[in-house]
């Protein structure tokens, strides 16, 4: 199905016992009616490979899972035209939003997005998919696109860390490279410098924590037992009591990660109507906006 029909048709789903409506609804759905017509249809029409890491059984293919990821963006966008109307925006952050932002490449760290009015704020950000996938075209498609997005919007100069990755490489690895862009930041001048992560991301930015004067967790996995002892090495999460001023941003339907109260309690959090890799671009323009408030605070 590329295109949206003249008219539009109801598909009962005997899966779930709900209708769905191709081609727009009408009558205005809520936040959360959007996101369940959203995922009916990329479940049904794109659904996700296996994502379940190598040392948990997974298939272990990193590139079949990261051009389903790069991919993403734009069948968001294609799928809330057609489940919800074209009368509303349904533009990603990282089309409405880069203005003048400009990439450059970071040699040994990744890229640095410059805005075009910077504040001298920086940050490091630190892309999702559970410690082994994200980079290459997930990376250049689906991650970064976002990230200049909330550059351009925040004023802050933020370094893409392109971290290496397990089960090739362990925790210690990824952090030193975050580090290494942290130290970076610093030596440009950075008035202040946060880290931003996404999932696993947001774990890796927990764990340099004490380097940094800001925490943005973007549907943070925090949990860290999952991993191969030989990965994980002794990587402990800090106590949230010791981390900098903390925005958690979590997704009310999201069922891949648990809400983590024990940091929740120390941080400020916003709650969307968000699966974890779901979510209408009407609210991953919020979500964008609400980080780059943060940044910019």
């Amino acid at each position: 199905m590329s295109e949206t029909p003249d008219e539009p048709q109801v598909i009962h789903d005997d899966a779930t016992g709900r209708d769905f409506v191709v081609g727009g609804t009408e009558g205005g759905l809520d936040e959360e009616g959007q996101l369940e017509q959203l995922a009916w249809y990329l479940n049904q029409h794109h659904p996700a490979p296996d994502l379940t890491p190598p040392w948990a059984g997974g298939t272990g293919d990193r590139d079949t899972c990261d051009d389903w990821a790069a991919r993403l963006p734009d069948r968001l966008t294609h799928a809330a035209m057609l489940m919800l109307g074209t009368a509303a925006g349904h533009r990603m952050p990282g089309v409405d939003y880069l203005g003048g932002v400009t990439a450059d490449d970071l040699p040994g760290l990744g890229v640095v997005f410059t805005p075009s009015e910077p504040t001298g704020d920086w940050a490091v950000s630190l892309h999702g998919g559970g410690w082994w996938r994200g980079t290459g075209s997930c990376l250049d498609n689906a991650w970064r696109p976002g990230v200049a997005a909330v550059a351009e919007l925040s004023g802050t100069t933020i370094i893409d860390v392109d971290y290496p990755l397990a089960p090739e490489h362990p925790v210690t690895a990824m952090r030193a490279v975050t580090r290494a862009a942290i130290a970076h930041a610093r030596q440009q001048g950075a008035r202040h410098v946060a880290a931003w992560g996404e999932s696993s991301g947001a774990a890796l930015a927990a764990l340099v924590a004490g380097d940094v004067d800001k925490l943005l967790l973007t549907r943070p996995s925090l949990h860290l037992g999952g991993l191969p002892d030989v990965v994980r090495g002794d990587a402990e999460i800090p106590d949230p009591a010791t981390w900098p001023r903390t925005l958690i941003q979590v997704g009310e339907q999201d069922t891949t990660v648990p809400h983590f109260r024990w940091a929740e309690h120390v941080a400020e959090v916003l709650t969307y109507t968000a699966q974890h890799t779901i979510v209408t671009p009407t609210v991953a323009r919020k979500m964008a906006k609400d980080a780059a408030d943060f940044l910019r605070g």
